[in-house]
């Protein structure tokens, strides 16, 4: 049905928008702190040759290894999750959870969400004509108020439906930390978070690792043409980047670099694509080369159980975070980009991803570390 189908993409771009641009901050990352703390992100395609060597988080049936904080737990991976009854409109399904949740989305995003963000934009361009351009230069030059507009609604939105997953690993961040001439602590230094891709989830799930940190995802361009989510994208400056065009690719490089450069951290999910099956699929080499143009950290994240929340067949979360199997984001211990070479660095964090997901989201056997 052509109608079913234009309401799913209208319903799902308001709802993504709010995932690309959002990042509510969790209880583990205020902790952190008081301790003393957009479907799809893509690299760039440029050429890889890499051979289908095993990483040390591969999976194959034979080499299950459990580890520490238990991914491998067989309650979790057996565990069938029943999302009751659900409609199905185009290709995609709907439950009762979700079309709550949708309900509130597309309120929030029409009334709150989107005239906030037409308002920046409106007030950055008339700013622009003035003498000083006091908001582009001066106030926010670097689109932050983007980043926090979006975190409100996602803030509202994932506490009244305990979408909040698991946090493991925020204190891998510290690495981080920048001390200043007096010892005193500043903020986290800038770096490319990079992580698995399974779930739209995923993509609010790494929001709530950076927090209120200044953040931009490298975006498939394609995704300038969907309704609202490619005007939010634009306005918050996120990197877009065109797979088949090198102009595009070096245009993207460039914009990015600079970002890091000025401080503010990229992110993005190397597979370049949602993962049909759950599992860890290739990467991507392309937005890698950004970090190492600036000596820029990477910062590996491993996503457990995201599919299960929002399944690739659900226009919108399916159930709870907080519930059997519960949604896990385990944030790895900074890779350090400086003098390795491109196919070595990427299959560091290729594996190290791989190490920190359950048996059901590691890579199979055939599956290569790169791809073109």
């Amino acid at each position: 049905m052509k109608f079913s189908s234009a309401a799913i993409v209208l319903l799902s771009s308001a709802y993504c928008a709010n995932a690309l641009v959002s990042g509510p901050r969790p209880h583990a990352v205020r902790s952190l702190q008081s301790s003393k703390l957009f479907s799809s992100a893509a690299a760039s395609s440029n050429n890889l040759s890499v051979g289908n060597s095993v990483g040390l988080g591969r999976n194959g049936g034979d080499n299950v290894a459990a580890s520490s904080n238990g991914v491998t737990d067989a309650s979790k991976e057996n565990y069938k999750v029943k999302y009751g009854p659900a409609i199905t409109l185009g290709k995609l399904k709907i439950n009762i959870f979700g079309a709550i949740f949708g309900v509130w989305e597309v309120f929030w995003g029409i009334f709150f969400w989107y005239p906030m963000l037409m308002l920046y934009a409106l007030s950055r361009k008339i700013s622009s004509v003035l003498p000083g351009d006091l908001l582009g230069k001066k106030i926010d030059p670097f689109r932050r108020i983007p980043i926090n507009i979006g975190y409100t609604w996602g803030l509202l939105s994932f506490t009244l439906f305990r979408m909040w997953p698991k946090i493991e690993g925020m204190e891998n961040l510290e690495a981080l930390r920048e001390v200043d001439e007096n010892g005193k602590k500043k903020g986290l230094k800038p770096a490319m978070y990079v992580a698995n891709h399974s779930s739209w989830m995923d993509i609010p799930f790494v929001c709530h690792v950076l927090g209120f940190q200044n953040y931009k995802f490298i975006a498939k361009a394609e995704l300038k043409k969907v309704p609202i989510l490619g005007r939010a994208l634009m306005v918050a400056g996120h990197v877009m980047l065109d797979r088949t065009n090198r102009r595009s690719q070096m245009v993207a490089y460039k914009s990015g670099v600079q970002l890091m450069k000025d401080g503010v951290n990229l992110v993005t999910f190397p597979e370049g694509t949602r993962s049909k099956t759950g599992r860890l699929g290739s990467f991507k080499k392309g937005a890698f080369k950004m970090a190492q143009a600036v000596n820029a950290p990477i910062v590996p994240i491993s996503i457990q159980y995201a599919d299960r929340v929002q399944p690739l067949d659900y226009a919108f979360p399916a159930k709870i975070s907080r519930n059997r199997p519960e949604a896990v984001v385990r944030v790895g211990k900074p890779i350090s980009t400086e003098g390795k070479t491109d196919n070595d660095l990427l299959e560091e964090v290729w594996n190290t991803i791989a190490d920190d997901l359950p048996e059901s989201h590691k890579p199979a056997k055939d599956t290569p570390v790169g791809a073109n």
